[in-house]
Order: structure tokens, then sequence, then C-alpha cells
């Protein structure tokens, strides 16, 4: 990641001591106190400091500078990830990592930077219909294995089954499921399109398939 002129001199991107950007984030207030002073007298404070503070009552660490030179303001802050400790602004603290239970702490020369690759990887979807239940059909989805906290997401349409790219995160018309042990109801001959999500919600495998209902 590179440089960025944030208007306090030269600064860091924001999440640059991640591994990877696959984490868990959360909305917190940020206090002015503790903030550093800037090369044009604003204050801020820096990316990776350890909120709310580098001790036990740690809950995560700041993603992004935030300025306060105005008083409290809101701040992204990871909660879960890979962090580069030797990236942050200062050393962690023994307690804090002691609470820091969603982060893994990892040296820079053991980090892989997996990307999305040009295509989506397969997914075979079915539908069948439900044995019982009018209008009900029972999907199924085979071609990879999900992985602890992924998730797939289907979208029935009309004629034209929908599409994604790699990496996509799809919108709220998608319906996420961790698994298609339910029937699902719509109607005979409409297209159902099928995705698996990244723990980040980015589809990498995709399939469809023509609706079969009872």
């Amino acid at each position: 990641m590179s440089f960025i002129d944030g208007g306090f001199g030269k600064i860091y991107s924001p999440g640059y001591f991640l591994a990877h950007e696959e984490c868990v984030r959360v909305t917190k207030e940020i206090p002015q106190s503790g903030a550093s002073t800037a090369e044009n007298g604003g204050k801020y404070v820096p990316m990776g400091t350890v909120y709310p503070s580098n001790d036990g009552n740690a809950i995560g660490i700041l993603y992004e500078d935030v300025d306060v030179t105005s008083g409290n303001m809101p701040g992204s802050v990871v909660t879960e990830g890979f962090v580069i400790e030797s990236r942050l602004p200062a050393a962690v603290e023994s307690s804090a990592k002691a609470v820091l239970t969603g982060i893994k702490f990892v040296e820079d020369s053991t980090v892989v930077r997996p990307e999305f690759p040009q295509s989506l990887e397969t997914l075979t979807v079915t539908s069948t219909a439900s044995a019982s239940n009018d209008g009900k059909t029972v999907i199924s989805a085979s071609g990879v294995t999900l992985k602890t906290g992924e998730q797939y997401a289907y979208k029935i349409t009309d004629s034209t089954a929908a599409t994604v790219i790699p990496g996509q995160k799809v919108d709220n018309s998608w319906t996420k499921v961790a698994n298609f042990n339910s029937e699902i109801t719509s109607t005979d001959g409409k297209k159902i399109a099928v995705v698996a999500l990244t723990l980040a919600g980015e589809a990498y495998a995709y399939g469809s398939a023509t609706v079969d209902v009872k």
C-alpha cells in the first residue's frame, strides 16, 4: 500500500498494517485525548493505535488516521484480522494481546496477499421440486467447500439468471444462507443464481439453474 497526503504530512493509507483485507471492523467514537499533533497544527489519532487503550481494556486497532482537531470523531476499529505487528506505530502490550482474541499478529515475511482470480469457480446448482409442498423447490449447490464464516447467496429472477464478477459484494436483492437445508418459495421456470461468498462477503464461485417447483 502507498503513502497518501491527508493534510497531516505523510501518512499510510488505511489498513496498511493488515496482512490482507479480510477483517472485521466496528465504528467507535475516537477521543481527542492522546492525539498526535500534525504538521499543520491539527490533531489526529494515528492508524494502528490500540483502541481504546494499549492494555487489558483493548478491543481493537484503529483502521485509519482519525482527525480529532475539532473533538471526538467516529472511526473504524479492526476487531478481527491478521495484523503485521511491525507496521503498528507502537508495540502492543502483552495485556492488550491477551484480550485481542480476534486478532492474529504476524510478521511481514510470513504474509501472503491472495488476489482474486480472473474467473469465478464453478458451482453446480440444481433445483428439485418439493415432494410435498406446492410452490416450493429444493436447491443444492456443490463444487466448493465453504470455510468457517463463509456462506451462499442466491437470487431468483424471471428469465435470465443474475450474474456477478469475481470479488463482487452482492447487494440486498440477494438472500444469504449458510446452507440450502430449507425449501425455497418460487415459481416454476424462473432462474436462480447462487454464489459462494468469502468471509468478507466477496463472490468467488457461481452457478445457476432453472427453478423446478411442485
